[in-house]
This record gives structure tokens, C-alpha cells and sequence, in this order.
């Protein structure tokens, strides 16, 4: 028996599937906020830790749960299956064009990300902070974020933990942070991309972006990502998470599998964060990871892949 490969291209949207994928995808995820702002503050001191946990267990997989009942209404075969059997017959050069992709795009964000923060601190831009220029300033920078830690404490050179940790985020990106990143990546980048199609890549992807980063409000009103400023973080994440999608997109139609764009999630979630340890006086809300300098990053990022010539190879 024969297994579909491609999903049937539609004339058009149809828009009652979107609406039924995105109900599922936020209305979870507004009840999943609700559960979470419930139990937390049981918790105590591990509050902040398990809304973590429940953002990776409980929220991340809603857009699976979405995307699947949406191939269910609508007949189709499975993503899920169509990717199973993708990596049954054909496992590592699937494996490996989606990894090679996926960090190939995430060394791209890195470089450029680290760039332009380090050009914003020599202009002194208003809010850019600066990256740390010695070891002892790294040290510094350590003791105030990391707590119980002094001025004896051993700690290697900035470099060999910017390194080090960078190349654990994206071997983290392509294990474990794949996994949790998958349901996200199945139902944005996967059903409801196939969904949307007929809108062309651009307007496709915007609007993805727009619904992905407005998925995120329910979290964000919890702290997550941008503390008690939400009410400014939720247009902040749609204004990042909309280029991220013509990225994200990207890799999976360059790749043909869902797997890539969930190999560059898992890795973006794996190392972007080490600006924390490297960047001294950032705004939230214009320095990298979070800010308006990422969104520049991401931007022009996105606008030079557009640009590169069509994939031809068929999507999953």
C-alpha cells in the first residue's frame, strides 16, 4: 500500500479549517495559562520553574493536537504518517538535510545577532547594552545573574563558555529541544502551512507569524519571556515571531520535512538565551534575544532567504 507523500494543493483557503486549527491551537492554550496560574503559585520559589515545564509539556504541543484534528475533518493523510514514512525509507539524508538546515540558519542568526548587538553597543545606541569585552567583566556579569556565585568562584574564560555553550544549544536543538519543539513546528509549519498555501509564501507566512506570536499571549501574561511588561511583550512577539516564520518556513521547504524547521526551533530555544550571560545593560525591549534588534536580525535574515532561488523538492 502506498503512502501519500505531498498533501494536495487547494484553490483556496479554507478558512473554516483555519479557524478550527487556531480555536483548538489558542483556546488550549488560554486554558493550559489558566491551569498554570492556578497551580504555580503552589509552588512557591518554583513558580517561575513550573510554568517552564508546563510551557514545554502542556502548551507547546497544542498546535499537534490542533493540526491532527484539522487532517481529521479534512480526510487527509496524516503529517504524522507521511513524515514516518519519509524517515522510514529515507532516514538519514531526510535527517540530514533538516539538520544541516536548521543549524546552517542558526549559525546565520547567531553571527549576525551577535553582530549587530556588539555594532548597537559601540554606537551606543539607547537600550542596546554592550557585550562583555573581558573575562573580568563576563565575571561580573555572572556573579549578578547567577545566584550563591562570588569573586572566587572558578569560572572558564567568556569565550570558551560562549563556545561551549552555544554548541550544546544546538546539539540540544537537534536531540531533545527538537522533541518539544515538534507539536509547535507540526501544527504552524506543518497542516496549517498546507493550509494556507494558496495565499502564496508571503502573505502566508505573515499571517502565520501574526497568529504564532498572538498564540504566545496567554504565557506571556504569566511572566513568561517578558516579565510584568506583557502588556508590551505580546506585539513584541509577534513582531519577532512573524520573520522567524519565513525562517522557519524556509528550512521546510528546502528540506521537505517538518523535521527541519523543528531542528531550528529547538536550537533557537537552545542558544539564544546566552545573550543573557553576554550582554550588560540590554533593554528587554530593544536588545537581543527579545528586542527590536532581533526583529532587525531576524528581518533581514528572512528577506535574504525570500530572495533565494524556489526549492524544488516536493514538501512532506
Amino acid at each position: 500500500m502506498s503512502v501519500q507523500v505531498s498533501a494536495p494543493v487547494a484553490a483556496r483557503v479554507a478558512w473554516s479549517r483555519v479557524g478550527l486549527y487556531y480555536g483548538i491551537a489558542l483556546g488550549g492554550a488560554a486554558f493550559v495559562a489558566v491551569l498554570l496560574r492556578v497551580v504555580s503559585p503552589l509552588a512557591g520559589a518554583w513558580s517561575t520553574l513550573v510554568i517552564q515545564l508546563g510551557a514545554a509539556v502542556l502548551y507547546m504541543p497544542l498546535p499537534l493536537v490542533a493540526g491532527l484534528v484539522v487532517e481529521r475533518r479534512n480526510g487527509r493523510v496524516p503529517l504524522l504518517r507521511r513524515e514516518w514514512q519519509r524517515l522510514r525509507t529515507d532516514f538519514w539524508p531526510t535527517f540530514g538535510r533538516s539538520a544541516g538546515y536548521a543549524v546552517l540558519v542558526m549559525v546565520a542568526i547567531l553571527a549576525l545577532g551577535f553582530g549587530v548587538a556588539w555594532l548597537a553597543g559601540v554606537l551606543g545606541v539607547p537600550g542596546a547594552g554592550h557585550l562583555v569585552t573581558s573575562d573580568a567583566e563576563f565575571r561580573a556579569r555572572m556573579m549578578e545573574i547567577v545566584p550563591g556565585m562570588s569573586a572566587d568562584t572558578p569560572l572558564p574564560p567568556a569565550a570558551v563558555v560562549a563556545t561551549g555553550g552555544i554548541l550544546q544549544g544546538l546539539l540540544a536543538g537537534l536531540t531533545i529541544n527538537a522533541l518539544f519543539a515538534f507539536g509547535e513546528e507540526y501544527g504552524w509549519r506543518g497542516v496549517l502551512a498546507e493550509e494556507l498555501r494558496p495565499l502564496g509564501t508571503v502573505r502566508a507566512n505573515l499571517l502565520t507569524g501574526v497568529l504564532w506570536g498572538l498564540w504566545h499571549a496567554p504565557i506571556i501574561m504569566l511572566g513568561h519571556n517578558y516579565g510584568a511588561e506583557w502588556g508590551w511583550g505580546i506585539p513584541m512577539m509577534v513582531l519577532w515571531t512573524t520573520p522567524l516564520a519565513f525562517l522557519l518556513s524556509w528550512v521546510r521547504d528546502r528540506s521537505g520535512s517538518v523535521l527541519a524547521p523543528s531542528f531550528l526551533h529547538g536550537a533557537y530555544n537552545g542558544t539564544i538565551g546566552f545573550y543573557v550571560f553576554l550582554l550588560i545593560g540590554g533593554n528587554t525591549f530593544v536588545a537581543p534575544p527579545m528586542g527590536f534588534l532581533m526583529v532587525l536580525v531576524l528581518t533581514v535574515l528572512a528577506v535574504v532567504v525570500h530572495r533565494l532561488p524556489a526549492p524544488t523538492p516536493a514538501r512532506g
